[in-house]
């Protein structure tokens, strides 16, 4: 039986009278890797910030896990959860910046452990296990002990993926998390996000990494003008594209 752990229903957002998402519906099974792709100002990152309630939706609906975060009204407006609740749907969600967001003060260690001791209230020894055996994972303990600064931008990307599951949360939301590193130095954070994909986290992967959503997503879904213009297997997508807006920007990008 396939769990459906994020279900998204017709979702639109205005920014001062612009359409940033038009309509978006979708749903995420659990263990699946889905890459979003599209140009730039299609409303790839809006809904991921949506989803993380970083931005509010003006009319649709969102739910996290089956808890909801927002639905919409006779009047087709938007009405979110209590505070208490959007926090609660928040922890559930880990978010991955383009620019890592570290606290510069802490270091990798305390970064990592700092949520799950702050917001779930885990004892500071059982933090700092779990947080070792994060970085071990995305290949970083040696670090540990250092400060962001004294990292690559690969790596304090890849101690933010550590820090996004350390919360253990139900879905991983990716904003484009090589868009700001070096090209040499990208092949590092996509090397662990393939891993996690093997180990079939539940991600949402916002991307312009062609290779990442063809070899490792399930399913790749293409927007343009704040719309999913068309989806399917990284398969059908790449090699067999219905629509021509999909074929134009493929021949563009690779």
């Amino acid at each position: 039986m396939t769990e459906t752990v994020l279900e998204i229903k017709d979702l639109i957002k205005d920014f001062n009278g612009v359409r940033a998402l038009n309509g978006v519906s979708l749903s995420v099974e659990k263990g699946q890797t889905v890459a979003i792709i599209g140009p730039s100002g299609s409303g790839k990152s809006t809904l991921l910030r949506c989803i993380n309630a970083l931005e509010r939706a003006t009319a649709g609906s969102i739910t996290v896990h089956g808890r909801t975060l927002v639905s919409s009204n006779e009047q087709n407006q938007a009405v979110y959860a209590s505070e208490k609740e959007i926090r609660t749907i928040r922890s559930d969600t880990g978010m991955i910046f383009q620019h890592f967001n570290l606290f510069p003060h802490m270091t990798c260690l305390k970064n990592v452990c700092y949520a799950p001791v702050k917001l779930k209230k885990q004892s500071k020894k059982n933090a700092a296990q779990a947080a070792e055996k994060l970085l071990e994972t995305v290949g970083l303990s040696d670090k540990k002990n250092a400060y962001p600064e004294q990292l690559s931008g690969g790596q304090k990307q890849r101690v933010a993926i550590a820090r996004g599951l350390a919360m253990n949360p139900t879905v991983m939301l990716f904003d484009e998390p090589t868009s700001a590193l070096d090209p040499e130095i990208t092949g590092e954070v996509i090397n662990v996000m393939k891993t996690l994909a093997k180990e079939h986290r539940t991600m949402l992967v916002v991307t312009h990494e062609m290779a990442f959503a063809r070899e490792a997503a399930d399913r790749v879904i293409f927007m343009d003008q704040g719309k999913i213009i068309e989806e399917g297997t990284p398969e059908e997508l790449f090699q067999n594209p219905k629509s021509d807006r999909v074929k134009e920007f493929l021949k563009a990008m690779l």
